[in-house]
């Protein structure tokens, strides 16, 4: 019955209605992409070998928004500090009021030079480095990361055909006295 109904509409009318039902599956995508979960291709080395150069599909959850929840050793993506328009993915390496290295040692060097600098991150912002830290344009280079840049916290990466790896802190916060 339902179908002679449909069939019996003119062709306007059906086209009215697929119209109102596509204009609602897209406004129901973008509140859920704005607000909830949101993909991002991958595109750089910075963050190699967690993330690859070219090819995974991050999954954002929006959740963290504004550094809501913001943890040691997330990986975030935000807005670049003076390039509004590009946004990264990069790991928190430090929080409001911790001390952070300005440049630390790469490659498995544990030696820290002598001039080495000391920087205390601002309240309502943080410390991010790439995981690939030669490949990196970061922190070091920019300062701290204004929370309010955040636009969410990468919880996992899709990649080709459908394969999904959750992403898994390895960095363990340090505290003073500890050797």
């Amino acid at each position: 019955m339902t179908g002679r109904v449909f069939g019996a509409l003119s062709c306007q009318k059906r086209a009215f209605i697929y119209t109102f039902h596509l204009a609602g599956t897209f406004c129901w995508f973008k509140i859920f992409n704005e607000h909830f979960y949101e993909l991002k291709a991958s595109d750089g080395p910075s963050m190699y070998p967690t993330i690859h150069f070219q090819g995974d599909w991050l999954l954002i959850s929006k959740h963290y928004k504004n550094g809501r929840d913001i943890g040691f050793g997330d990986i975030i993506v935000y807005k670049k500090p003076h390039d509004f328009h590009s946004e990264v993915a990069k790991r928190v390496v430090g929080l409001p009021g911790d001390y952070v290295l300005k440049d630390p040692p790469l490659n498995g060097e544990t030696a820290v030079e002598k001039d080495a600098q000391m920087i205390q991150v601002p309240e309502a912002h943080v410390w991010v480095s790439g995981d690939d830290a030669p490949w990196s344009i970061d922190s070091k280079d920019y300062g701290p990361v204004p929370m309010g840049l955040i636009l969410g916290k990468a919880l996992g990466r899709f990649w080709y055909p459908f394969n999904y790896e959750r992403f898994e802190n390895p960095l363990k916060p340090v505290t003073v006295g500890e050797h």
